[in-house]
């Protein structure tokens, strides 16, 4: 997938479009995936929007362990569509 990077504003996709047809179309997001792909710092904030002021419920979630640049491990969250909530022409 990539970024759309049309000039023209009024057939840009917004970031928020651009995370519902990633997620629609079977890709996964985690903070750091989205931002590498769309630019967004705020991953739970486009999903909150997503869910609260478009009503799009079929989000789902999940904690998972990733390394840290240190060596370490932390919990990220990774966001997704169960196939059956899909669409094809997302």
């Amino acid at each position: 997938m990539s970024v759309n990077i049309d000039p023209n504003p009024k057939r840009s996709l917004t970031q928020r479009q651009q995370v519902l047809r990633y997620l629609m179309n079977g890709g996964s997001l985690t903070p750091r995936k989205a931002w590498l792909l769309f630019g967004t710092s705020k991953l739970a904030t486009r999903i909150s929007e997503l869910r609260l002021k478009d009503g799009i419920s079929v989000i789902d979630q999940q904690y998972i362990k990733v390394r840290t640049h240190g060596g370490g491990r932390t919990h990220v969250m990774r966001y997704f569509v169960k196939k059956e909530n899909r669409t094809p022409s997302c």
